[in-house]
């Protein structure tokens, strides 16, 4: 069993739902696969600036730690991690092998942010605490014309990766080809998770539009396509082989 195929859909239409035993913390899970556990969702973590000052120098919280791989990325606000004493905000991606300490957390101004969740024995992806990820330059992707990279993550063994995507605005190239576009239907031999930070996505196939907050999960196979992006995109891609586990 693997996780299902998904075009991109809205994800603010999904509600929030209580994190039980995390007060103030609610989850969207976007993607699940039953049979592994392995599942992307959104948290949202409310604001606790309050609790923040009362409780820094002796938070009630202990560490945290899990026993499975956690790639988390910031899409709105920030957290503090009283351990480090330092404060992680929009565009900081983090990943987190099993048995990394971290926390006791807090959101002074709320959080929401994009995790994706895997068992052990999958890759072995780099343990990276919080960075910001606009620091990284963006690195043109060879054979895409207009389109920038930031890769976050990589396991140099299975070569599956995280990523930003940034797609430059091509709205001239849109209207003039959209009743006949250029491009091919796209597929890929990998697992493909899209979540789009910024900016729209125009799929001349499906004639429709995806714009900020959309998720899809792709199968290897799925075609999607020709694409483009009349006013600029930044995307979130997980990507990786892995089938027989997803």
């Amino acid at each position: 069993m693997a996780k299902p195929e998904l075009e991109f859909f809205d994800t603010s239409v999904l509600p929030w739902q209580e994190i039980k035993g995390a007060p103030g913390q609610y989850e969207k899970i976007l993607s699940h696969n039953p049979e592994t556990g392995d599942y992307t969702r959104m948290i949202y973590s409310q604001a606790d600036l309050t609790n923040a000052l009362i409780a820094y120098d002796k938070p009630k919280g202990k560490q945290l730690v899990h026993d499975i791989w956690e790639e988390v990325f910031i899409y709105k606000g920030g957290i503090i991690d009283t351990a480090l004493n330092q404060t992680f905000g929009t565009n900081y991606y983090a990943c987190r092998p099993p048995g990394m300490l971290h926390g006791p957390l807090f959101h002074p101004n709320g959080c929401i942010s994009i995790e994706n969740r895997y068992p052990d024995g999958l890759r072995k992806k780099p343990e990276l605490e919080f960075f910001d990820t606009s620091v990284l330059p963006w690195q043109a992707i060879k054979g895409a014309p207009g389109q920038y990279e930031k890769i976050l993550s990589r396991d140099p063994d299975t070569g599956d990766y995280t990523r930003l995507i940034y797609s430059q605005p091509d709205l001239t190239d849109a209207l003039m080809a959209y009743v006949k576009p250029k491009g091919k239907q796209l597929i890929h031999d990998i697992w493909e998770e899209v979540f789009i930070i910024w900016g729209g996505i125009i799929d001349v196939s499906l004639n429709q539009t995806f714009v900020e907050g959309y998720y899809c999960c792709r199968p290897p196979g799925m075609k999607h396509g020709p694409l483009y992006h009349p006013n600029g995109c930044i995307s979130l891609e997980f990507r990786y082989r892995d089938p027989k586990f997803r």
